[in-house]
């Protein structure tokens, strides 16, 4: 089952970081359509703090690279697996 799951991903940490990521714009996007109540509105300023979001973009670019780094240099075979 395992397999099954990471072949979701094409067994790469990177595909896998980029959809968490795409999710999360997608749901921030649903956030920001729902802004417009001001209930929610306050409610997503007090979690995502505006002053926090350089922040969060720090981690986000550090994830990326701590995933890419994980299989650079490495070779793989046509179904993306990585070979050694």
């Amino acid at each position: 089952m395992w397999d099954k799951i990471k072949a979701w991903f094409a067994h790469s940490v990177t595909i896998l970081w980029a959809r968490v990521v795409t999710l999360g714009g997608a749901v921030l996007a649903a956030l920001v359509s729902l802004s417009s109540d001001p209930n929610v509105s306050t409610a997503i300023h007090s979690v995502l703090q505006p002053k926090l979001i350089p922040y969060y973009v720090i981690a986000i670019g550090l994830i990326t690279e701590l995933a890419r780094r994980r299989t650079v240099g490495k070779q793989t075979t046509r179904d993306n697996k990585v070979i050694g």
